[in-house]
């Protein structure tokens, strides 16, 4: 990770105004859930607080495509100070509303959180790609995500330590105004991020410019997809974390403080997801992370829906709740629950603000702020109706986990290269020792064409898990014709091809198929030599190099594997994958060359380039 970012003042000072805003916001927020659980309403708890849920992600659906446009058009960190102004008015509000107690002013207090949490979001994730280096915003993601979790578990520690007891109020209310001035006072300190629209004329008929800005936000299918996933872990969210007091009251049958261990474990388990999935992104946007997170976060659910509890006859202290039986098990897998949920929102947030238009980013976050609050009150609306129906806790996290697994076969549907782009990754680096030099050469965006030496069956899996970038692989079409193979080929969407003599009409396909990958910008990944080498060395190149640049021009990247000669899927001992596994661990290098000019290329000068670049290690 990118450890220097949390020092510098481009980053520093805007993850403290984050921070302080979402510990604030909890802070009020789980007071307001506290009383009404404990002291101000001892009937239909649930309602009420899924009714506070609403009242506070209501106005990110009102205000969405405003506060998209705003934080486009104008400088940003003068829009931060403004709205950590506004912050600072409507605690001394919350103060108000809090010393009288009044249930409709405290929900009033909440909208108007809301409001002013609406107006920061889309500028929070559209202001880093303006301040952090293109290999640094992964990292960037994960700092924020992560303490965006602890935030919200340190408010809501404080906000139930002062709401336990109602003569705690007064400082309860010299607090949330207190980290109010403490969070506008950093936000003097964020650095200027010049408006990406200036010229952009406001438009304030809410309705028609949220349609507007959903339209413009559809036009790119996997940012809109990225969106709605996000909007799911939002609605997972949602239901889950607002059932905590009530889990703690009506199953664990715990004072406030287990409320508080509850979210201690979550907020411990998303904040470990999230820097794990930097490590196992290495620096990239590993959408494959996505599905896993997803797949985790079902299991673990229902896992904690299946937990026996005794709730005894009356109400327990922590210590009392955490020696019963069943309950060190719910807790780990609230934390495994939270952990996959990490893996699952930082690729989606990154993907969001590294593939969007930088002059429409912020209204992009602003259509994913407007479709999270919908999701958020569908969420809060199903929490309201299922308490109603008189579903208990665990019943509800049951239909929560098999809902959300249908979303995790959604997503695996529409991302399988990426999923098994990551599961090659883990693979190859459980097998291997593989180390990547000047991978760095192959081009960020754009389409080129990678050339590689052939020494074993695992070639692909292993170019697949450490290149910086999905690639499409020509394939001799024999593998498709193997039942488990061939449909992850195809998942892959790999590019069969055969011999002009016995499938002259795959291979023509095949170069339709590459001219059509290469065209819309992606990068193809050949074999030149045809087969697998039998004796370790590189073998001559077959003609289609020549074929695939004189159709379609692009750059050409030399690559080359060393070390895989000898391995158990590599044909030393006469054919490949014969006997037992050997080479466990052994370590394999992979190399790139520098780019040639498609004028420049031919497949004698890509042998000589790839051969040079294997050198003598095989």
């Amino acid at each position: 990770m990118a450890k220097h970012l949390i020092t510098q003042r481009r980053f520093l000072p805007y993850f403290c105004t984050q921070f302080l805003g979402a510990f604030n916001d909890n802070v009020y927020r789980y007071a307001f859930a506290i009383l009404i659980t404990y002291f101000l309403a001892e009937e239909h708890r649930g309602i009420y607080v899924n009714s506070a849920l609403v009242a506070f992600i209501l106005p990110f659906f009102l205000f969405g495509a405003i506060t998209g446009q705003l934080a486009d058009k104008y400088e940003k960190a003068w829009l931060i100070r403004q709205i950590k102004l506004a912050e600072i008015v409507i605690m001394l509000g919350g103060c108000i509303a809090l010393y009288f107690q009044n249930v409709p002013g405290m929900l009033a207090v909440l909208f108007a959180l809301g409001a002013q949490s609406s107006f920061f979001g889309p500028i929070k994730y559209s202001i880093l790609p303006q301040h952090v280096k293109p290999n640094e915003i992964l990292s960037a993601n994960a700092y924020v995500e992560a303490g965006t979790f602890i935030a919200i578990l340190m408010g809501q520690v404080l906000g139930g330590a002062l709401s336990e007891q109602q003569s705690y109020l007064p400082y309860l209310m010299v607090a949330i105004v207190s980290f109010a001035v403490l969070g506008w006072f950093s936000a003097r300190m964020i650095p200027d991020a010049p408006a990406a629209s200036p010229d952009l004329k406001l438009s304030f008929n809410i309705f028609t410019k949220t349609i507007e800005i959903i339209k413009m936000a559809r036009a790119d299918h996997g940012v809109f997809q990225s969106i709605l996933a996000n909007s799911w872990f939002w609605f997972f969210g949602a239901l889950v974390l607002t059932l905590f007091p009530v889990f703690a009251i009506e199953v664990l049958n715990g004072n406030p403080k287990v409320a508080i261990v509850l979210l201690a474990t979550f907020t411990v388990g998303i904040a470990l997801g999230s820097f794990a999935c930097s490590i196992f992104s290495a620096g990239r946007v590993e959408l494959g992370l996505v599905p896993i997170g997803a797949l985790g976060m079902s299991l673990f659910t229902w896992n904690l829906s299946s937990a026996i509890i005794d709730p005894g006859d009356q109400m327990r202290t922590l210590v009392q709740v955490l020696a019963e039986p069943g309950v060190l098990w719910a807790l780990f897998n609230l934390v495994m629950i939270a952990f996959f949920a990490g893996l699952f929102i930082v690729p989606l947030y990154t993907y969001m603000q590294t593939k969007s238009c930088e002059s429409k980013r912020s209204r992009i976050i602003a259509v994913n702020n407007i479709i999270n609050s919908l999701f958020m009150i569908v969420a809060g609306g199903l929490g309201i109706a299922l308490d109603a129906a008189g579903f208990s806790v665990m019943e509800i996290f049951k239909i929560v986990a098999v809902l959300n697994l249908i979303v995790a076969l959604y997503i695996l549907s529409q991302i399988p290269e990426y999923f098994l782009r990551l599961v090659s990754w883990l693979l190859a680096h459980c097998v291997y020792r593989i180390r990547k030099e000047d991978l760095d050469k192959i081009p960020e965006t754009g389409p080129a064409l990678l050339v590689c030496n052939h020494v074993s069956f695992f070639d692909p899996p292993i170019l697949l898990g450490v290149l910086p970038r999905p690639a499409r692989f020509v394939m001799w079409y024999g593998f498709y014709e193997l039942p488990i193979a061939g449909r992850l080929f195809r998942w892959l969407k790999s590019i069969p091809i055969g011999n002009r003599r016995e499938r002259p009409e795959l291979v023509k396909a095949a170069f339709d198929n590459i001219a059509e990958e290469l065209q819309a910008g992606r990068l193809v990944v050949v074999f030149p030599e045809g087969a697998i080498t039998r004796d370790g060395e590189v073998s001559k190149f077959q003609p289609g190099i020549d074929e695939i640049l004189k159709r379609t021009p692009v750059p050409v990247i030399p690559l080359a594997l060393r070390g895989v000669w000898g391995t158990w899927s590599s044909r030393k001992r006469g054919s490949a994958l014969k006997g037992w596994p050997t080479g466990f661990m052994k370590k394999l290098t992979v190399v790139a060359g520098d780019p040639v000019a498609p004028e420049d290329a031919t497949r004698l000068s890509m042998h000589d380039k790839v051969k040079a670049l294997r050198g003598d290690e095989k």
